[in-house]
Protein backbone atom coordinates (compact mmCIF):
# COMPACT_ATOMS: atom_id res chain seq x y z
CA UNK A 1 0.00 0.00 0.00
CA UNK A 2 0.87 3.04 -1.00
CA UNK A 3 1.98 5.99 1.82
CA UNK A 4 1.24 8.77 -1.04
CA UNK A 5 -1.41 11.48 -0.15
CA UNK A 6 -2.28 11.24 -4.08
CA UNK A 7 -2.82 6.85 -4.12
CA UNK A 8 -5.98 6.04 -6.07
CA UNK A 9 -6.39 9.82 -7.41
CA UNK A 10 -6.34 10.68 -10.75
CA UNK A 11 -4.21 13.06 -12.25
CA UNK A 12 -6.68 16.03 -12.25
CA UNK A 13 -8.33 14.67 -8.75
CA UNK A 14 -4.10 15.35 -7.47
CA UNK A 15 -3.87 18.64 -9.34
CA UNK A 16 -6.93 19.79 -7.66
CA UNK A 17 -6.35 18.88 -4.32
CA UNK A 18 -2.50 20.26 -4.34
CA UNK A 19 -4.13 23.75 -5.89
CA UNK A 20 -2.77 23.55 -9.12
CA UNK A 21 -5.27 22.67 -11.87
CA UNK A 22 -5.66 25.71 -13.24
CA UNK A 23 -1.83 26.46 -13.30
CA UNK A 24 -1.51 22.96 -14.82
CA UNK A 25 -4.33 23.42 -17.50
CA UNK A 26 -2.46 26.69 -18.29
CA UNK A 27 0.63 25.06 -18.75
CA UNK A 28 -0.59 22.74 -21.15
CA UNK A 29 -2.42 25.27 -23.42
CA UNK A 30 1.04 27.27 -23.50
CA UNK A 31 2.93 24.22 -24.44
CA UNK A 32 4.94 24.45 -21.42
CA UNK A 33 7.03 21.29 -20.81
CA UNK A 34 9.16 22.59 -17.84
CA UNK A 35 6.01 23.81 -16.06
CA UNK A 36 3.95 20.41 -16.77
CA UNK A 37 6.86 18.07 -16.04
CA UNK A 38 7.22 20.27 -12.42
CA UNK A 39 3.54 19.79 -11.63
CA UNK A 40 3.21 16.68 -12.48
CA UNK A 41 6.07 15.70 -10.09
CA UNK A 42 5.07 17.55 -7.41
CA UNK A 43 2.19 15.76 -8.08
CA UNK A 44 3.83 11.81 -7.68
CA UNK A 45 3.41 11.55 -11.20
CA UNK A 46 6.12 10.66 -13.70
CA UNK A 47 7.14 13.75 -15.35
CA UNK A 48 7.23 11.55 -18.93
CA UNK A 49 4.06 12.07 -19.02
CA UNK A 50 3.72 15.56 -20.51
CA UNK A 51 5.07 13.70 -23.22
CA UNK A 52 1.78 12.16 -23.92
CA UNK A 53 -0.25 15.12 -22.74
CA UNK A 54 1.76 17.21 -25.55
CA UNK A 55 0.67 14.98 -28.26
CA UNK A 56 4.72 13.73 -28.05
CA UNK A 57 3.97 10.27 -27.82
CA UNK A 58 7.75 9.31 -29.18
CA UNK A 59 10.46 9.18 -26.70
CA UNK A 60 13.57 9.32 -27.78
CA UNK A 61 15.72 6.39 -26.66
CA UNK A 62 18.94 8.25 -26.16
CA UNK A 63 17.81 11.62 -24.03
CA UNK A 64 14.46 10.37 -22.97
CA UNK A 65 12.67 13.66 -24.00
CA UNK A 66 9.48 13.32 -26.29
CA UNK A 67 9.91 14.04 -30.02
CA UNK A 68 8.09 16.77 -31.55
CA UNK A 69 5.86 16.54 -34.95
CA UNK A 70 7.76 19.22 -36.15
CA UNK A 71 11.28 17.36 -35.36
CA UNK A 72 10.95 16.01 -39.54
CA UNK A 73 14.85 14.28 -38.63
CA UNK A 74 13.75 12.32 -36.46
CA UNK A 75 14.08 8.56 -36.78
CA UNK A 76 12.48 5.59 -36.35
CA UNK A 77 14.63 2.61 -35.60
CA UNK A 78 14.04 -0.95 -36.08
CA UNK A 79 15.78 -3.83 -34.75
CA UNK A 80 15.77 -7.47 -35.47
CA UNK A 81 17.61 -10.86 -35.12
CA UNK A 82 20.35 -10.54 -37.46
CA UNK A 83 20.25 -14.21 -38.23
CA UNK A 84 16.91 -15.47 -38.31
CA UNK A 85 17.31 -16.46 -41.44
CA UNK A 86 14.24 -14.42 -42.74
CA UNK A 87 15.06 -10.92 -44.15
CA UNK A 88 11.36 -10.00 -44.62
CA UNK A 89 10.89 -10.42 -41.38
CA UNK A 90 8.44 -7.91 -38.90
CA UNK A 91 11.32 -5.97 -36.41
CA UNK A 92 11.35 -7.32 -32.91
CA UNK A 93 11.57 -3.86 -31.51
CA UNK A 94 11.41 -0.29 -32.61
CA UNK A 95 13.32 2.69 -31.16
CA UNK A 96 12.15 6.36 -31.96
CA UNK A 97 14.95 9.06 -31.66
CA UNK A 98 16.24 12.87 -32.18
CA UNK A 99 18.11 12.76 -35.27
CA UNK A 100 20.90 14.69 -33.35
CA UNK A 101 21.03 12.08 -30.09
CA UNK A 102 21.14 9.45 -32.56
CA UNK A 103 23.74 11.14 -34.62
CA UNK A 104 26.14 11.15 -31.43
CA UNK A 105 25.68 8.61 -29.94
CA UNK A 106 25.44 5.94 -32.79
CA UNK A 107 29.08 6.71 -34.38
CA UNK A 108 30.72 3.14 -34.85
CA UNK A 109 34.08 2.21 -35.05
CA UNK A 110 34.38 2.40 -39.00
CA UNK A 111 30.53 3.68 -39.34
CA UNK A 112 28.31 6.30 -38.85
CA UNK A 113 25.07 7.69 -39.68
CA UNK A 114 24.62 8.93 -43.27
CA UNK A 115 23.57 12.33 -42.99
CA UNK A 116 22.79 12.95 -46.57
CA UNK A 117 20.52 9.88 -46.36
CA UNK A 118 18.27 11.51 -44.00
CA UNK A 119 18.59 15.07 -44.55
CA UNK A 120 19.32 15.71 -48.16
CA UNK A 121 18.38 19.66 -47.94
CA UNK A 122 21.21 20.12 -45.65
CA UNK A 123 23.60 19.55 -48.21
CA UNK A 124 22.67 22.27 -50.52
CA UNK A 125 23.16 25.33 -47.67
Amino acid sequence: MSNSKHAGMTLNERLFSAGLLERFDKALEERDRATLEDLLVRVETEPNLANALLGDSFECWFCGLGIDRTDSPALSISASSLWNGDAEAKPTQIIYAHWHCAETRMKGAKMTLERDIFLPDEGDS
